[in-house]
């Protein structure tokens, strides 16, 4: 093989691994793309500065919830509201094992989100009570919902009513 045949050789050789590179991601698709969820709760006046510190017991506590699906489907979402306190703490492998408050479903396409405002209401008083809100995610084959680590909470004092 003479030098240009080499050099035309290693230039195709070249030019078909380029583009090999640069066709693949289209054709096998979204694959590397990460999946996820979001979970996010707002204050009152809807931004993430403005949390109450205290509530009353009894009295409706008005917040904002918010979810993002970036699941690469439409997604069948409930969030539950749950008290409790510094003596569990919250984890990404279990359900909180508290009280739940209050429970909210929503169905999200993907790549949309939705902020709704909530209102929930704590009935006992008490100090540094743990609000937490756990994300799960419907699923079709076992019909069930499935907590899938995705989780916030607030740190509130709840007073006595006046």
């Amino acid at each position: 093989m003479r030098t240009d045949e080499k050099i035309q050789a290693a230039v195709i050789a070249g030019l078909l691994a380029y583009t090999v590179l640069i066709l693949a991601p289209l054709i096998l698709g979204d694959g590397a793309v990460e999946h996820f969820s979001e979970l996010g709760v707002l204050g009152p006046h809807m931004r993430l500065d403005d949390y109450p510190r205290e509530a009353e017991a009894g009295r409706a506590l008005s917040l904002y919830l918010y979810l993002g699906n970036h699941e690469g489907q439409t997604t069948y979402y409930r969030v539950l509201a749950k008290l409790g306190d510094r003596s569990v703490n919250v984890t990404e492998g279990e359900p909180y094992p508290s009280e739940i408050l209050s429970m909210y479903r929503c169905i999200l396409m993907d790549e949309t989100n939705i902020t709704r405002p909530i209102a929930i209401s704590i009935r006992e008083a008490g100090l540094n009570r743990r609000l937490v809100f756990e994300l799960q995610k419907y699923d079709p084959v076992g019909r069930r919902f499935v907590y899938d680590g995705v989780w916030v909470q607030l740190w509130l004092n709840v007073t006595e009513p006046s």
